[in-house]
């Protein structure tokens, strides 16, 4: 029975911390076996597609949903695509700074970060992309920023932040998912990582029973609660033991490939 797999990156499929970042081989392996057994494996990230490397796009799966399921690809073809319009996007751009919210947008083929100097953990987002994404990466004036495309953004908030204020005007059309330590993404209401998952169930006609989830923090959740099946990673936030259906390994420790082998797909 055809299976439609879906994967957070870092944590799960990418080690992180002290163990460096690389894809363990053990990965690799279990992708090739399980689509060479007729599974679709699919990456389904809160990143949007321009914030997915080089090098996460050319590993062996079979398509993405990006952006907490605004964008989805199968096999290089853009399935969906939802990006914020112009008019809304401007003036969440001018909310955020009236409510000295620090923000990071990202888009499918740009992301955009703010002249200002951060103080907040979204500045160690923004030396990180620099690097890897130089193509994709952007610096902007708040005053001069508008009409940029992008499909959700991030924010921290700053020491004399009006959270509140900002929430209270977009929670009925964006849905805020708290990070921890005062970060948030942010993302069109009707959008998640399960929302990702019920498009391809429908698109590929693959019973929700045959989903499966896998991931390792806080921000899988929905796509964890939503797929038929959940696994967590060893290495997981604590908060996920107790809702998933079966724990695995950490990523460095071979997790995917024995979670693959303890459902009998490869």
């Amino acid at each position: 029975m055809k299976k439609l797999i879906f994967f957070d990156i870092d944590g799960t499929i990418i080690t992180e911390g002290e163990e460096g970042r690389f894809v363990p081989d053990s990965v690799l392996t279990a992708l090739h076996a399980l689509r060479k057994n007729g599974h679709l494996c699919f990456i389904n990230t809160g990143r949007s597609f321009a914030e997915v490397d080089k090098g996460i796009r050319e590993l062996p799966f079979d398509g993405l949903v990006c952006g907490c399921g605004t964008y989805i690809t199968y096999q290089g073809e853009v399935l969906l695509s939802n990006t914020i319009s112009f008019d809304k996007g401007n003036q969440i751009i001018r909310d955020l700074e009236d409510c000295r919210l620090e923000w990071l947008l990202e888009g499918t083929q740009n992301i955009y970060y703010s002249s200002k100097p951060y103080v907040t953990h979204i500045g160690d987002f923004q030396a990180e992309h620099k690097i890897l994404i130089p193509d994709a990466f952007n610096i902007v004036e708040p005053e001069n920023a508008k009409n940029l495309t992008f499909d959700k953004f991030c924010i921290c908030l700053t020491k004399n932040h009006e959270f509140d204020k900002f929430k209270h005007i977009y929670e009925d059309t964006l849905t805020f998912i708290d990070r921890g330590h005062g970060f948030f993404e942010i993302v069109p209401k009707g959008f998640s990582k399960a929302s990702g998952i019920a498009f391809l169930e429908s698109h590929f006609q693959i019973p929700h029973a045959d989903t499966i989830a896998i991931g390792d923090s806080t921000n899988d959740l929905p796509m964890l609660d939503y797929a038929a099946y959940s696994i967590a990673m060893g290495n997981s936030s604590k908060e996920l033991f107790d809702v998933v259906d079966y724990v695995t390994d950490s990523v460095a420790n071979d997790g995917i490939y024995n979670a693959m082998q303890h459902l009998e797909l490869i």
